[in-house]
């Protein structure tokens, strides 16, 4: 059932929760003293009495024909119009509805009851801006009440006039603050609004009040990994997942969230478990392939991938990938035979020449070839700072220093932070003679954590003494 129904269905009920049996069903006032007998009046009552028992059984039908013959024996019979109206409103007619709830409001211009069901009356027509106008009276009648206001932010949230639903739920809490889903509506609206720290107090307070909502668990978890707080995103995640354990979507985000947090194994675990619900769905074996890639299990992520290709699947992506852990898992032919399936696939996959032509450029062989391939990649991406350190690499290999140095300086001009292209810069210097400048960039490259330092410090082991003070290097006016 959609938040409207549910507010409509709960507004009805509580305000056909008067007596069954009014002391007057008539707006007249009571009488005091001696009241004179009034025959029609004694039987409209009697006629509104088998109403009620009628619609107590369901019967609506008959309750509305009791009711009617109120209406024809005491024409001022609020009681029995607002109970035609709500039973037409019940019974989708409407239309009718309007007409008996107009009624009931003439009778009694400042009836809550009578205002709110027409407004409602007019919300199920369709007439909204009649009906935001009827909530907005029957909360000038009775500022406590907090139905009117859910079911006009339900308007202006479908209308996508968020300011103005986020004020009727703040008009909700300010009346109920234990009002748990106007806490939860106003944190979905506030994550539409990309504002999350709101979103994320806004699931909280409505997580304070139902502990155990997964919809408002899950909500905030979103806010989380929007916000790029995976750790709390993962917390939250766990939490909703022993209120859902087979739930896929989480299984599936947990895993994801492990794989960007470092958390190898626990993403692997996740993925695990997701395949016992889904074992035949190629996406998780692919995420699964690419996780074990990260955490350099490169068997099992080729195992992953094939996997996928099992199942019929096939993308340039999809070969990329198995190129990358077949060339990281040393067997550089099968690498070879997936980056040319990739390029093959997808003539512009501009990585897939990248990494073949740095691959060649790397083991020095075809290095013309690689020449040609990394210039293809370029010609895609003419500013990606690894490929200029690609082809910088392979210029480099080809003995063309100059050139190496020319495309390396780019690079790190692109790519600052890169302890590789650092390193090659700095062999790209010293063929040169520019040894300080070489010096230089070994020692960037070691701040930068390469992931092979040793190599580094030998080099520069081998060129001077630490602390070596550049100006004083003989080769300077080389440079």
């Amino acid at each position: 059932m959609t938040l409207e129904r549910t507010l409509l269905a709960c507004g009805l009920a509580l305000l056909l929760l008067t007596g069954c049996l009014p002391r007057s069903i008539s707006s007249s006032p009571p009488a005091t003293g001696e009241v004179e007998y009034n025959p029609d009046r004694q039987l409209a009552y009697s006629h509104y009495a088998r109403g009620s028992y009628h619609e107590y059984h369901q019967e609506f039908d008959d309750a509305l024909r009791e009711y009617r013959k109120v209406l024809e024996l005491d024409p001022e019979a609020f009681e029995a119009a607002l109970k035609i109206g709500s039973l037409l409103i019940s019974s989708d007619r409407t239309e009718e509805s309007v007409e008996w709830l107009a009624r009931a409001r003439e009778i009694r211009p400042d009836s809550f009851r009578a205002v709110f069901l027409l407004a409602t009356a007019h919300y199920k027509a369709g007439r909204e801006d009649e009906a935001l106008a009827g909530y907005r009276e029957a909360n000038r009648i009775s500022p406590e009440e907090r139905s009117p206001y859910l079911l006009s932010a339900a308007i202006y949230t479908r209308r996508e006039d968020y300011p103005a639903a986020l004020n009727s739920y703040r008009q909700v809490v300010e009346i109920a603050p234990d009002q748990a889903d106007a806490w939860f509506r106003m944190g979905l609206i506030y994550t539409k609004l990309e504002d999350l720290p709101s979103a994320v107090a806004a699931f909280e307070k409505a997580l304070a009040l139902v502990p155990a909502s997964l919809e408002a668990r899950l909500a905030l978890a979103l806010a989380y990994d929007l916000s790029g707080e995976n750790l709390k995103a993962i917390e939250e995640y766990e939490r909703a997942l022993v209120f859902a354990p087979g739930n896929t979507n989480i299984h599936r985000r947990l895993g994801t969230l492990y794989h960007a947090a470092g958390q190898s194994e626990k993403a692997v675990e996740a993925l695990n478990r997701l395949l016992e619900l889904e074992p035949d769905s190629p996406n998780i074996f692919f995420l699964l392939g690419t996780v074990q890639l990260k955490a350099k299990n490169y068997p099992a992520a080729i195992a992953a991938y094939r996997e996928v290709l099992d199942r019929g699947e096939i993308s340039d992506l999809l070969l990329f990938q198995l190129g990358a852990a077949y060339e990281r898992n040393r067997d550089f032919d099968e690498a070879v035979r997936y980056f040319e399936k990739a390029i093959e696939l997808n003539p512009r996959n501009a990585a897939a020449y990248n990494y073949l032509g740095y691959m060649y450029a790397e083991k020095g062989v075809r290095l013309d070839e690689a020449l040609e391939l990394i210039k293809r990649a370029l010609e895609f991406e003419p500013d990606n700072g690894a490929y200029l350190d690609s082809l910088g690499w392979a210029y480099y290999q080809q003995g063309r220093y100059d050139r190496a140095a020319e495309n390396l300086e780019r690079a790190a001009d692109l790519i600052p932070e890169d302890p590789t292209i650092r390193d090659h810069l700095g062999d790209a210097y010293d063929r040169l003679g520019k040894t300080s400048r070489a010096r230089a960039q070994w020692e960037k490259a070691l701040e930068l954590g390469p992931d092979d330092p040793e190599k580094i410090r030998s080099k520069l082991e081998g060129r001077g003494l630490p602390g070596f003070d550049p100006d004083s290097d003989p080769d300077s006016d080389s440079d």
